[in-house]
Parts: C-alpha cells; structure tokens; sequence
C-alpha cells in the first residue's frame, strides 16, 4: 500500500503530529510514506522561516488568501472569488502530486489546507483513495455549512473527537464514512527525578476558549494559601516565539506575575523535557482541541487537570482529574489536592501512561489508520468511476 499525507510540515504541533503518524506507518508498511506538503499561510515564524520538519517532502508553493471579512459587500466577493481560485489550483497542484499512491490522506487545518481546498481537491477526479482528517473547521465553511456534505467524497473521514463527529454528521456527512481516532504520541522513557510545578499548553493562538483566565485566577487562589510555596505555572505553545501581550496582561491582572513562566513555541524535544520535569499539567479548555497536550502529558508522566470537554475525554479516558468548566475555585482545589497528595500523583500518572502505552502510542495510531485506508481502498472499488 502506498501512501501520501497532505498536511503542514513546518515544526508546529501539526507538523509534529504529521510525522509522528508517517513514521508510525512506515514502521507498519516497510516502505517510505510520501507527504506533499505547501506554505499554509499561519504566517508562524517557522513557516515564514521555512523550518520543515526534514527535506522529504514535494512541496507546493502558492499565495494564501486570508479569512477576515471585508466591510464592503463587492470586496467581500472578490475576496471570496479569489480565495476560489487560489485553492482550487493549489487542490489541483497537490492531485498533480498523486503519483502512485494508493491512498491520499489530507490533513485538513486552515488556509492551504482548509475546507476551500479539500473540497476542490475531493471534486477533482483522482486514481487513490482520498481520506480526510478533519483537525478544525475553518471560518468560511462554517459561514457555509451547507458546503459539509461535500465530505462524503471522501472514502474516509478521520476525526479526533466524538463532538466533531456529530458536528460532521449534522451538516450531513454519513456517519458510516466518520472514524474517530485520537492524537498519537511518542512513547519515551519515563524518568525517575524531581518534578515541579504546572504546564499548560496555549496552542496557536491565545483564546478564551482555552481557559487561560480561569488558570490565571486558580493560581492567585493558590498563592493566597500557599503564599511562596504556589507553584511555578509553565506557558508554551505553537503561537510563535514571543509572548502574547493579551496573555501578560491577563498575567498582571491576576496578580500573579512571579508565579508564571512563558517558555512560548519550543520543539517537541523540549516539550518532552519540559513535561518529564512538570509535576501536573492542568488543561481547564472550554473549546478548541487539548487531545495533544493531554497525550504528551500522559506519555510523560504527568497527571492531567481537565475540563469534559475539547476531547479530553476522549483521550485520558479513566485517566484524568476531572474540574468544572469555568471554575477556578473548583480549579484550584483540585490542584491542591494533587499537590499534597504524592500517592494520588503517582497512581493517575500510572495510569496515564498505562492508557498511552495501550490506547495512544503511534504504533497502535498506525494500526488503526491503515484499517481506515484499506476500507477507503474498498470503498473506492466499489463506488462509481468519476468521469
């Protein structure tokens, strides 16, 4: 069976998960898993940078047309109209790329791999099975949501949560084409040594959905009790190397300057060694997608505060601590109590990587993917030829 992934391969967390999972499957396979790979538009420093993860790649170079929407209806149009035609010669230059793959797997994010181009790119005829991994939906597609039906072009459709799955359904995506799959992980060694203080993962760009307000308030509850002896709050994520002035702000607002530590966009390898030394990760996300973080820290060592929600569940399973949305009372003593319980640390961190091992290593990831592609080869056999 050979493979192509369409996906980012700067070194952002897509990036990361893009080659966590090639590297998996050529494990599985025996042979060299292709990735076509293009400028997305993030406008991110490693991609402005151009730091691919490595050199193996067939790269497609195009402009990118930005999602803010104009004042003025005509603009708005035009902008539209362009955004058209810019993806759909860029779904063409991809399919250019095909090869002789038997299996095309599309990892759907924003921009140059955006709903625009995986919709142009599922019209266009094409000899391999076509998988999708819907990581978000982008802005104009859910200004469309009518366009969601163009899905079911796909021989598959992969997602990381069961909320996503029933998204996809209820623009009318037939459930039977939908596998949920959640985000893999490396699994290293886990280090006996001293461990300190909380990480929190921000993602590719500060929002309220990620509780970062409600983490904030918990830990100036948490200086309030514990005066000198309050945690060290670790801050990293994909948003680029300098820190959001939205977050320092939050920062001062709580009150919590001397308590917080901004590492920003570091690579997988330091965020390993950031997670190996942490003693909680807490994810109180309201939204958006915690499914890598919650992984890294399972794989790792690290117990996981966390909401019911932006799949969390999904992937610590019966492995987290369980908090309230919104709540950073509730927060906060949740985080208390696993600050002075080392035995209740240790029993959720076994357990953590207990489920990594079992459910969220790539090798088991991989597994799971190729069962996706070879229904998808069965289903492209038995449906009808595109003309």
């Amino acid at each position: 069976m050979n493979v192509k992934i369409l996906s980012c391969w700067f070194k952002t967390s897509y990036g990361t998960y893009t080659d966590g999972l090639r590297q998996a499957l050529e494990r599985r396979l025996g042979h060299e898993v292709g990735v076509i790979a293009s400028n997305c538009g993030c406008g991110d420093p490693v991609e402005v940078g151009r730091k691919f993860v490595d050199s193996r790649c067939e790269f497609v170079e195009l402009v990118n047309v930005p999602y803010y929407r104009k004042s003025n209806a005509a603009k708005e149009w035009l902008m539209v109209q362009t955004r058209q035609l810019v993806y759909r010669e860029r779904a063409r230059r991809y399919l250019k790329l095909t090869g002789d793959a038997d299996v095309l797997h599309f990892q759907q994010i924003l921009n140059a791999f955006g709903s625009v181009t995986v919709f142009n790119w599922l019209d266009k005829p094409c000899p391999a099975a076509r998988v999708v991994t819907v990581h978000e939906l982008d802005p104009y597609q859910q200004q469309h949501p009518e366009l969601g039906l163009n899905y079911n072009k796909a021989d598959g459709v992969i997602v990381h949560t069961l909320g996503m799955r029933d998204k996809l359904v209820s623009l009318g995506v037939e459930a039977g084409r939908i596998e949920i799959m959640q985000h893999g992980i490396d699994l290293r060694p886990v280090p006996e040594g001293p461990r300190g203080g909380i990480v929190f993962y921000l993602g590719h760009k500060l929002n309220a959905s990620k509780g970062l307000i409600t983490l904030l308030t918990s830990i100036a509850l948490l200086k309030e009790q514990l005066g000198r002896h309050a945690p060290l709050l670790t801050i990293h994520g994909h948003y680029g190397g300098n820190t959001p002035e939205e977050g320092l702000q939050s920062v001062r607002e709580a009150g919590v300057e001397s308590s917080v530590r901004w590492l920003n966009e570091i690579s997988f390898d330091a965020a390993v060694d950031l997670y190996q030394r942490s003693l909680l990760c807490v994810l109180p996300y309201t939204g958006s997608f915690a499914g890598y973080p919650a992984t890294l820290a399972m794989a790792n060592g690290v117990p996981v505060i966390g909401t019911r929600e932006a799949g969390l569940p999904e992937h610590l399973g019966d492995a987290g601590v369980w908090v309230e949305r919104n709540d950073p009372s509730g927060l906060a003593a949740a985080t208390l109590r696993l600050l002075n319980d080392e035995a209740e640390r240790k029993r959720i961190a076994a357990r953590g990587r207990a489920r990594a091992e079992r459910e969220l290593g790539w090798d088991v990831i991989a597994h799971k993917t190729i069962g996706v592609y070879e229904k998808a080869i069965e289903t492209r056999l038995c449906a009808p030829r595109q003309s």
